[in-house]
């Protein structure tokens, strides 16, 4: 008759490990990457697409490049457009014009979350104020969600 035999012995998993850096998180000494600033420091913030797909009617950058503290504004017309060239990227042969147009949308957006706008500031609080005064007009289209409706000859 088989027995089970006992499992051996973890050495994490179940374990109370020794927290090293615990007294720094609990006690706010520890550092994070919100907490370095260098000098002439500049902060971002990307503007990204409510719609899963939807055409980029217009993009209004005015009053968020008026902001205090704002030190720039780009959208997809401020980037060069790229050619339509395959290159090798050492891991894997990628479309130039592809590569580019998911850097900031261009004319379309294909995913909810999709980068549209991008703001530099002095501070992360302008940044973000800016962000918000940016008007994109979006005209939604029909989203595929399921990889076999993608491939249909008919799809959106």
């Amino acid at each position: 008759m088989n027995s089970p035999t006992p499992a051996p012995p973890y050495k994490v998993i179940g374990t109370r490990p020794i927290r090293h850096d615990g007294a720094d998180k609990v006690t706010g000494k520890a550092k994070y990457g919100a907490d370095v600033k260098f000098t002439k420091m500049v902060y971002g913030k990307v503007l990204r697409s409510p719609h899963a797909h939807a055409k980029i009617l217009s993009i209004d950058v005015s009053a968020a490049k008026q902001h205090p503290g704002v030190l720039a504004v780009i959208t997809s017309s401020d980037m060069p457009d790229l050619v339509d060239k395959m290159v090798d990227l050492g891991e894997g042969v990628v479309n130039l014009a592809h590569l580019g147009d998911n850097i900031l949308a261009r004319q379309k957006v294909f995913y909810k979350g999709q980068a549209v706008a991008a703001v530099a500031a002095i501070n992360s609080h302008a940044a973000a104020e800016a962000a918000q005064l940016i008007k994109v007009e979006y005209e939604p289209m029909p989203a595929v969600t399921w990889v076999l409706d993608a491939m249909r000859e008919d799809a959106p």
